[in-house]
């Protein structure tokens, strides 16, 4: 057999010699600061919760982790900003379903796919929405409510932060399987519709259990169920829809974590170990999720692609049955 010439040898030497420089270099990473972009404005729970991961990440990692609210067009700013980022794994991505898998589905044209021009790392967690009616609403549960809108088509409000969120969809879809004709009316963001709910301009809204739960303990507004077939801690005195009569209304709302598609494999899976690690053992991590109602998740990089790809069927389904799509 012939042996290998001195130029191989020194090419093979300096492949080996690179390829193991590029595992020390992801061995090392962090090595400066890291930005995890937010499509929303401060405040929200995606927010809070990119916080607490930034935070903890920060002490892990011994480096500092910063958040950027990049809000704008239903989260489609950020998520475009993060998506055209250098892939290093120092610009990371801390978003919901709304911006990330129905805005896109949204145009006629996607600015992107959710899964394969990004590097999914994780599904942190997600939680129910609540079906909360004004202080003057005199339906005491899901039939009344229903009743009414039925006697009085097109009359009631409903209200939204915004078309193509989940909070929106979940109104469609309670719609649907009501049978009812309610206005769709959108606002920009939590505070200014829960304004009009308490000013009467709209009679119901689907919201965070943890934003409806201080109405509902102060009188200003009443839960009559929450999304899913299950009860949620937060309100464990407020059917599930299925609980009512009304199953099949799905919607939840889950955060997740990405990376720019393109970041080093070393990179992102140094990032989805942490992260899921700090979801399953950080006790003041579960803490904040317990106390806002989010049920951690925590799975694979490769399960939340495959979780995204079945999603998107579901709302690609009920946004072309609703012509919601626009240019």
């Amino acid at each position: 057999m012939k042996k290998p010439g001195v130029f191989t040898r020194v090419v093979g030497i300096g492949a080996t010699v690179f390829l193991s420089t590029i595992g020390l270099a992801h061995a090392v990473y962090p090595e400066r600061t890291v930005t995890i972009v937010v499509p929303f404005p401060a405040g929200g729970p995606t927010d809070v919760y990119a916080r607490v991961l930034g935070q903890k990440l920060s002490t892990a990692l011994g480096q500092p982790f910063v958040i950027d609210n990049r809000a704008g067009a239903t989260g489609l700013i950020g998520e475009n900003y993060v998506r055209n980022a250098k892939p290093d794994g120092y610009t990371l991505l801390l978003s919901s379903n709304s911006s990330h898998v129905i805005s896109p589905l949204m145009k006629l044209k996607p600015p992107f796919d959710p899964v394969t021009d990004f590097v999914p790392l994780t599904m942190l967690g997600s939680y129910p929405l609540a079906l909360l009616v004004g202080p003057k609403v005199p339906a005491k549960n899901v039939a009344e409510l229903v009743a009414m809108a039925k006697k009085r088509p097109g009359a009631l409000n409903i209200g939204s932060i915004g078309e193509g969120s989940v909070i929106h969809f979940a109104g469609e879809m309670f719609k649907q399987k009501t049978g009812t004709d309610i206005l769709h009316i959108p606002y920009k963001g939590t505070p200014p519709l829960t304004t009009a709910l308490m000013a009467g301009e709209i009679e119901m809204q689907f919201n965070s259990v943890s934003s409806v739960k201080p109405l509902v303990e102060s009188g200003r507004g009443h839960a009559l169920a929450v999304t899913g077939d299950k009860r949620s801690a937060l309100l464990p005195n407020v059917p599930s829809l299925a609980e009512a009569g009304y199953p099949g209304i799905e919607a939840r709302v889950w955060i997740g974590a990405f990376a720019p598609k393109g970041t080093p494999q070393g990179v992102t899976d140094r990032l989805e170990a942490e992260i899921r690690r700090m979801l399953v053992q950080d006790a003041d991590v579960r803490t904040v999720f317990a106390e806002s109602g989010t049920d951690i998740v925590a799975n694979s990089g490769t399960d939340f692609a495959d979780a995204m790809k079945k999603e998107q069927r579901t709302w690609a389904s009920l946004i072309e049955s609703l012509k919601l799509q626009r240019d």
